[in-house]
């Protein structure tokens, strides 16, 4: 009897239609097949199978980004007792994003390599991968940070750090914004509310009443401006809406 076409562990990455699977290997044992003319067939279910990966990809990524709010950049760089400049921490980054990305199946992961064509240089490659199988890549490289009051390891240190945090604000397409002079992250002035955000809000908490089949298609139907601003000013309101709906399905 011939060999399956595929082992049973490698079903999966071919297809997720278990017929799709049994016609292969039921082709493959059939010696009237042509070999370069299956070949051809599963090269063309691979490549649909990207292409459906990056669709939704590309669509859970969409549905993700209102959610993502503006970090407060708590990080400061300090020259003989002046701040000459600030930044958001990779620590505080993740702390904010991480639940986010889960939510929509995406993971952030970082590499770190050190090209044999440019010495001295240090490579991030930043990762975004999704669920599905689709993943993105972005590239920061620099020498070692060097100063004054830093070994060679620690150099080696900021650096990575420099680059796994402006791979990550790239990836997720990130703002950030200074603090107040306080270091509390107190805005100076509060964002105005577009048009129609408060009625906007008060439909949001009806609908949110009556369980997630009403509240989660009336979120991803509003307008993006509206959803950014409640992530970047009340996430708080937003939690509570969320469970809330959450709470009514399980009546």
């Amino acid at each position: 009897m011939a060999a399956p076409l595929l082992a049973a562990g490698e079903r999966e990455l071919v297809t997720r239609d278990d017929s799709l699977v049994l016609m292969f290997e039921r082709l493959a044992k059939d010696p009237a097949v042509d070999v370069e003319k299956l070949e051809r067939l599963i090269a063309m279910q691979e490549r649909i199978m990207r292409h459906n990966a990056k669709a939704a990809f590309d669509s859970a990524f969409a549905k993700m980004q209102p959610e993502i709010p503006i970090i407060d950049e708590h990080g400061r760089i300090e020259a003989k007792g002046t701040i000459r400049s600030t930044y958001a921490p990779l620590e505080d980054i993740h702390e904010v994003i991480k639940p986010i990305t889960a939510t929509y199946g995406f993971a952030v992961r970082h590499r770190t390599e050190w090209p044999a064509d440019r010495p001295g240089i240090i490579r991030i490659v930043g990762i975004l991968s999704h669920e599905q199988g689709h993943s993105e890549e972005t590239v920061f490289e620099a020498p070692m940070d060097r100063s004054d009051y830093r070994t060679d390891i620690q150099s080696m240190g900021s650096t990575v750090s420099y680059g796994r945090r402006y791979t990550t604000l790239d990836l997720l397409n990130i703002a950030t914004r200074k603090a107040d002079n306080n270091g509390h992250g107190k805005r100076e002035e509060e964002p105005t509310a577009p048009d129609g955000f408060e009625a906007w809000c008060a439909t949001l908490e009806t609908l949110a009443s009556e369980g997630p089949k009403s509240f989660d298609p009336a979120w991803e139907k509003s307008p993006a401006a509206f959803k950014t601003h409640l992530m970047n000013t009340n996430r708080a309101a937003w939690n509570a809406l969320k469970a809330k709906s959450q709470k009514a399905g399980k009546r």
